[in-house]
């Protein structure tokens, strides 16, 4: 029985020592000593996964080519910029403001630039003719004659402005007794557009703008005007100098006064003495005017115009409210020999 015991021992024990190491391999170690075991499974735990990178101390390797950048899309212009997903937002389109003085009536006879939009004037004219022309027969004594205009001048858009106005006339005879040209002195009204050329003040030399009127008259032919109206400052921004071309006429004949043609330059300069409240300087008419006149034959009469004088523009700091004058001399034989105007004007 010993050497039974003995045997099975000694066979167990060897048995065992054979099937520890894979045992302990199953569980993730070894059991049986470090000899057993290459050195390096000892310090890389083998449930760690295998390092990917190299080390940090390692420069990165440039096996593959660097990436491509992609190409920066175009850039948006502002007006695509405004229009992407802006939803109920307003869009402002913008306008160059013209300088003050544009925005209010220099002169009584010439005209300059147009309004900027939102502006509103209104205006209240008189013009009294006064002395019997060089030029009427002899022993003639002329009337004075006196208009009254009521205008509102709008700036509606960047480049248009249009006016409208109710003109009154009432005038004195030879002998100092007083009549109507139409009834209650209402002789008809009037609508005025003017168009800019240039996209702002001071773009274009000059600053070419056209000028159109239709005005009814209820006593004779309705009646239309055109202007080409030319200005600006000239060697100092304190002294404005302005020219327009104007031509004038009848639609239809009339039996009394016929065509009634007027071909004429307008032309006014004044200078800034007490900025921002006072003008002064002169104006100038020139040109030809038919003075309603027709000769033995029914055929319409025209006749030299000049006139000058001087003229002056008393404004308010605010330019809200603002008094036009003018005094003007006839020097042809048909020009009534003096010429007065007064002009009131608000601007809103």
């Amino acid at each position: 029985m010993k050497t039974l015991s003995l045997a099975v021992t000694t066979t167990f024990t060897f048995i065992l020592s054979i099937a520890a190491p894979a045992l302990a391999q199953g569980v993730g170690g070894f059991s049986a000593g470090p000899g057993l075991a290459p050195a390096q499974e000892h310090s890389v735990p083998a449930a760690a996964p295998p390092a990917t990178t190299p080390p940090a101390t390692s420069p990165p390797a440039t096996t593959t080519a660097p990436p491509v950048e992609q190409a920066a899309p175009p850039a948006q212009t502002p007006e695509e910029i405004n229009d992407e997903d802006q939803g109920y937002e307003t869009r402002v389109i913008s306008y160059k403001k013209s300088p003050v003085f544009t925005q209010q009536r220099q002169f009584g006879n010439a005209r300059l630039w147009v309004l900027d939009p939102g502006y509103f004037i209104v205006e209240q004219w008189w013009t009294g003719e006064f002395g019997t022309p060089s030029g009427a027969p002899a022993g003639e004594k002329a009337g004075q004659g006196h208009r009254f205009q009521t205008e509102i001048e709008m700036g509606v858009a960047k480049h248009v402005q249009v006016d409208i106005y109710l003109n009154y006339e009432f005038a004195t005879d030879a002998n100092g007794g007083n009549w109507q040209i139409a009834p209650g002195g209402h002789t008809g009204v009037a609508a005025e557009v003017r168009v800019a050329l240039p996209d702002y003040y001071g773009q274009v030399f000059m600053n070419p703008t056209l000028y159109f009127e239709v005005t009814s008259q209820y006593y004779n032919s309705p009646r239309v005007e055109t202007r080409l109206l030319l200005g600006g400052t000239m060697f100092t921004p304190r002294l404005l100098g302005v020219v327009n071309f104007a031509f004038e006429r009848n639609i239809f004949r009339d039996s009394t006064s016929g065509i009634d043609y007027e071909i004429k330059s307008e032309w006014g300069a004044n200078y800034d003495i007490i900025p921002g409240w006072f003008r002064a300087g002169a104006q100038a008419t020139f040109g030809w005017d038919g003075h309603g006149t027709i000769d033995a034959n029914g055929y319409s009469q025209i006749f030299p115009v000049a006139q000058i004088g001087p003229q002056f523009l008393f404004s308010l700091p605010n330019q809200y409210f603002r008094l036009l004058g003018s005094f003007v001399f006839g020097l042809a034989p048909q020009d009534a020999p003096y010429t007065a105007q007064l002009i009131a004007s608000c601007t809103f």
